[in-house]
């Protein structure tokens, strides 16, 4: 499960002022549920159920309240999920006990929901009866927009997901290599190749890599691994230098990752190709001091 941003605050004394002479309170201590407040902004709405999982096991849930789906007819735009919870029985210890009897307020909104509260805040209409009727057409269509916008970002990500695991089956046949080359079958690929090998030794290298990788005139699988297979022989070799040079400086005194074997084969293989290259300091004078082009 994936997430855009988590933040948290206590309310402050002028929103709390600001509050109780908005709305009637008999006693705003005990009734005001969101003194703290923590909002949790994700990417899938077909996350929110794993969300809501982990509120349950680590949070008592007092209340739940669906401002998205329970929306009103005098409201308009997005809302969001609002949990009001106390702490659950996880957290224990006296640093916990003059809190186990306050609430927190937890919303959790996509991003899309979240871009929309942005703006409604800005516009400062609460109500659908404060807009302007020129105007009110134009803002129901666009929450409509943008609840079609998230929709489709699920659907996407759900064929993203199907996509990544025919790549995996396909691994497994002869028409593997005929897939075209982009990130996610560049993964699968080195995976594929380099079976013994970290893929990376830092989060997000396969990009670095492949993003070198698309400059190339290189259209499928099979084009990047006539390259590679050249080297076959040489590949143990061209590992060993690397990492007897660099391990300490690059690789975290590990071994290098297979992204990188493949980065510096194909710097090996084109000349043109090793100079266009952003790599670091000294590699591309130890390519050509250390290996012949073919």
């Amino acid at each position: 499960m994936e997430f855009s941003t988590i933040n948290y605050r206590a309310k402050t004394l002028n929103s709390f002022l600001e509050k109780i002479q908005r709305k009637t309170y008999d006693n705003p201590f005990d009734e005001i549920t969101d003194f703290a407040g923590v909002r949790i902004v994700y990417l899938y709405q077909t996350d929110l159920e794993k969300i809501e999982e982990i509120i349950k096991k680590e949070f008592v849930i007092v209340e739940k309240i669906d401002k998205l789906n329970d929306k009103g007819s005098d409201k308009f735009g997005y809302g969001a999920i609002h949990y009001i919870v106390k702490i659950g029985e996880n957290s224990l210890g006296a640093r916990y006990d003059d809190l186990k009897n306050l609430t927190c307020e937890i919303q959790v909104k996509t991003v899309l929901q979240d871009a929309w509260s942005i703006i409604d805040h800005h516009l400062v209409y609460k109500r659908e009866s404060e807009i302007p009727k020129s105007l009110r057409r134009k803002l129901n269509s666009l929450a409509g927009l943008f609840d079609t916008a998230d929709n489709q970002f699920d659907l996407i990500k759900k064929e993203r997901e199907l996509y990544l695991k025919n790549i995996t089956n396909s691994s497994q046949t002869l028409t593997f290599l005929d897939n075209e080359l982009n990130l996610d079958t560049f993964i699968a690929y080195l995976i594929w190749k380099f079976p013994e090998i970290s893929t990376s030794y830092y989060l997000g290298q396969e990009k670095s890599v492949f993003k070198e990788i698309s400059n190339l005139p290189l259209q499928t699988l099979r084009d990047l691994d006539n390259i590679i297979s050249k080297y076959k022989q040489e590949i143990p070799v061209i590992k060993e230098k690397f990492e007897e040079t660099y391990s300490e400086e690059y690789f975290n005194g590990g071994e290098i990752s297979s992204s990188i074997l493949v980065s510096a084969i194909l710097q090996i293989d084109d000349k043109e190709h090793l100079q266009k290259c952003t790599v670091p300091e000294g590699i591309k004078d130890f390519i050509i001091e250390n290996f012949n082009k073919k």
